[in-house]
């Protein structure tokens, strides 16, 4: 029929159809590569070039202005990469092929390998869209007050080996999500640390801090600042209590 086909049997709805599959294939290759701004090329778990690198070529630098002064990033770069690597980690192969997990060889919880694992972000807090410090301690963040369940102030906080450490001594909130994300703790030595939120069990007489027995609060990663976290803090903190649950010893199970 004259106007409706071209050629044989093709058509509009066959211009069409191929049409919408070139651009969904050209769409999956753009989301892909834009996905290779960070961590490509591959390297193996020693730091080596990989020998499969994938089927998709790394993407050109693109520079990236940050809000609120916090400088550019270029990714990928060598430098960008650099910031985010860590060096000589006390690890060691189980397995001579890849895909294998590596062993911690010395304390999996202050050396950050394994389940305690963090990684080097940005040393400075998160911030929310008018440029403040998302997370802030409950004393500091103005009129927010607790709404809903216990407010663990002022309870005691018990170790995973049943052992009191120390008390509650204030609540860090997410002030644009009005959530509670840490619990600050004043320890028996008058040091305080912070202890995220999804790994505590607040009861009506006392807080249980079942991942960590009493002898490692001490060691949690603490904050430059009293009013601060950053988000590289955040990292380490998150990753030495959680790894408890698998290097501490001596927890009492259950709660």
């Amino acid at each position: 029929m004259v106007g409706v086909n071209f050629f044989g049997n093709f058509d509009l709805a066959s211009l069409s159809i191929w049409l919408f599959w070139g651009f969904f294939a050209l769409l999956i290759v753009y989301l892909q590569t834009e996905n290779m701004r960070e961590g490509y090329p591959l390297e193996t778990e020693d730091g080596l070039a990989a020998p499969n690198q994938g089927p998709f070529p790394v993407p050109k630098p693109k520079t990236f202005r940050l809000p609120h002064g916090q400088g550019d990033v270029t990714v990928p770069s060598a430098a960008n990469e650099a910031a985010h690597r860590r060096e000589n980690l006390a690890l060691a192969r189980t397995a001579v092929s890849e895909g294998f997990p590596h062993a911690p060889t010395g304390n999996a919880l202050a050396d950050g390998v394994g389940p305690a694992s963090w990684v080097p972000r940005r040393d400075d807090p998160e911030l929310d869209g008018h440029g403040h410090a998302k997370i802030q301690p409950m004393a500091q963040a103005g009129a927010m007050k607790v709404a809903a369940g216990r407010d663990p102030r002022g309870l005691p906080v018990q170790a995973g080996d049943l052992e009191v450490v120390g008390r509650i001594s204030d609540m860090w909130v997410d002030v644009p999500e009005q959530l509670v994300r840490y619990l600050e703790v004043e320890l028996n030595s008058g040091s305080r640390r912070l202890i995220p939120m999804t790994m505590v069990k607040i009861w009506a007489d006392r807080v249980r801090i079942n991942a960590l027995t009493s002898d490692l609060f001490e060691g949690i990663p603490a904050t430059r600042s009293l009013t601060q976290v950053t988000k590289l803090e955040e990292d380490k903190i998150s990753g030495y209590v959680a790894g408890g649950w698998m290097y501490a010893k001596g927890r009492k199970h259950g709660f």
